[in-house]
């Protein structure tokens, strides 16, 4: 099996261009995130109500069943933004790695 080749383009990306793209597309997860986060608050607001007891008087298994919903949407996010930081470190050091090769064709 050989290796895959990438198919010649006639317009290829500069790493500014590159690295500006992933910070978007960074920029726009955290946005879908936090519009999540936000539903899920709107969601809690609605269980709970708006004063300290519960309208509509759910049952113990109900509220159980309720919190562990909204502790997996939350380990998901939270599992989501360990990713974009990951992201977001790759692209910085992406960055830093290539200025470095560029100072040094400049001294040389």
């Amino acid at each position: 099996m050989s290796m895959p080749q990438i198919p010649e383009q006639p317009f290829r990306p500069s790493l500014d261009e590159v690295a500006l793209d992933l910070l978007e597309s960074i920029a726009m997860e955290e946005i879908a995130l936090s519009h999540l986060i936000n539903a899920e608050s709107d969601k809690i607001k609605a269980f709970v109500g708006d004063r300290p007891h519960f309208p509509s008087k759910p049952t113990t298994n109900q509220i159980i069943e309720f919190n562990r919903s909204v502790t997996r949407l939350l380990d998901t996010v939270l599992f989501k933004e360990w990713l974009l930081i990951r992201k977001l470190e790759t692209v910085v050091t992406l960055v830093e790695e290539v200025e470095e090769e560029v100072e040094e064709e400049v001294e040389e």
